[in-house]
């Protein structure tokens, strides 16, 4: 006898293992960023072993991958077959998320992994075909590592403006310039600011390739540099955006760059990292993967040479947002940044929340977009 069917859910043991960072999978309501619906939880995590949720195993994420890139290909197949250009845009949408999760804590094939998120790009781009987003992809190199990007101007010209402010985002390790990103950069763009999105070294398709570059504000520089001879961008109104380790190097561009911003925001970053031993196992490979690093020892020793010394005062505005919880980025060494800097530094904590302060995305994310848009608002007189 076959056994009953019964509409898909999601393992209530799984929702408990997983709570964390389930809401990361819904992330913010995007209209061109890649995205997925609960709906795609439940289908791609129904009946998941009981023996495989340990989120410290690689069992566990092999499990994970595979679901999730079933259901990416099950998208990639209804854009193909969608008679229409808004069904074939959104397909492609969930297709670049769904094989974004597949990916973002799986590390046991590099070269897979590499390979996948090259996929979240492809649908990606394949999901903006025929929209009217002024989105202008290209790349450079630092050094010998080519440095892919998105520049995306807001829909309306404000009549006042002759050129747009910008804000540069950076992402963490795990997150994706066409996911998580690419949300924020919305924000901004509703704001009448123009946005510049890329993978640094060891950053988005560049991860497990590279390692991240310990003087990132020499990336930064160079995308000034490039942002310069663009003439729909007003280099005289930069902010930058950094999330999770890209909130570190937002602290790295405030302390080395900050003449050359108007304001920074830095979202669960901090200036020192806990110590590698404390870790989850996820979080280690995941540090230990985008700096190419080696045994527990190497990788303290990355994570010392990071460490940000707190100065007294700062060239630009910088704005912290940080969970109290947070196991990665210690908050005192955040408190002790707003102690110094006082005005210079609001710090938001929130008490109850953990690293990137998930449950609360949708609320800062206004928060930060309407600050950012008003350090950089042209000046009057």
């Amino acid at each position: 006898m076959k056994p009953a069917l019964k509409p898909a859910r999601l393992p209530e043991p799984l929702y408990r293992l997983c709570a964390y960072f389930l809401p990361r999978l819904m992330f913010l309501r995007s209209e061109h960023g890649a995205q997925i619906h609960w709906g795609d939880i439940a289908i791609a995590l129904q009946d998941f072993p009981a023996e495989l949720q340990d989120l410290g195993s690689a069992e566990f994420w092999q499990e994970w991958m595979q679901r999730w890139s079933r259901l990416g290909h099950d998208y990639v197949t209804l854009a193909n077959e969608s008679c229409s250009v808004a069904g074939a845009s959104s397909a492609w949408r969930s297709a670049a998320a769904c094989f974004h999760w597949a990916e973002f804590m799986y590390f046991s094939d590099p070269v897979w992994k590499t390979q996948m998120r090259q996929r979240v790009k492809e649908c990606f781009m394949r999901s903006l075909e025929h929209t009217e987003l002024s989105l202008c992809s290209g790349e450079f190199m630092h050094g010998e590592v080519r440095i892919p990007y998105y520049l995306v101007l807001p829909a309306q010209k404000v009549v006042s403006e002759t050129a747009w402010p910008c804000v540069i985002l950076s992402n963490g390790l795990d997150s994706v310039t066409e996911v998580e990103v690419f949300a924020f950069a919305e924000q901004f763009l509703a704001r009448g600011i123009a946005v510049f999105m890329f993978d640094g070294p060891g950053q988005g398709i560049n991860v497990g390739c590279n390692p991240i570059d310990m003087q990132f504000e020499t990336v930064v520089q160079q995308i000034i540099t490039r942002l310069k001879t663009e003439p729909a961008v007003d280099t005289d109104r930069l902010g930058f955006f950094g999330i999770s380790f890209g909130g570190y190097l937002a602290l790295r561009v405030a302390r080395y760059l900050g003449q050359q911003f108007q304001a920074v925001v830095n979202l669960s970053g901090g200036p020192r990292l806990s110590p590698y031993v404390t870790l989850p196992r996820r979080l280690k490979e995941d540090f230990r993967y985008a700096f190419m690093g080696g045994d527990a020892i190497e990788m303290q020793n990355i994570f010392d040479q990071l460490a940000l010394t707190v100065q007294e005062q700062s060239t630009t505005d910088i704005l912290s947002i940080h969970g109290a919880l947070d196991d990665i980025f210690p908050v005192a060494a955040l408190e002790d940044m707003h102690q110094a800097l006082g005005d210079q530094h609001p710090l938001k904590v929130y008490p109850s929340e953990a690293h990137v302060c998930l449950n609360y995305i949708n609320q800062y994310s206004i928060e930060v977009a309407d600050w950012l848009a008003q350090k950089l608002a042209k000046s009057v007189g």
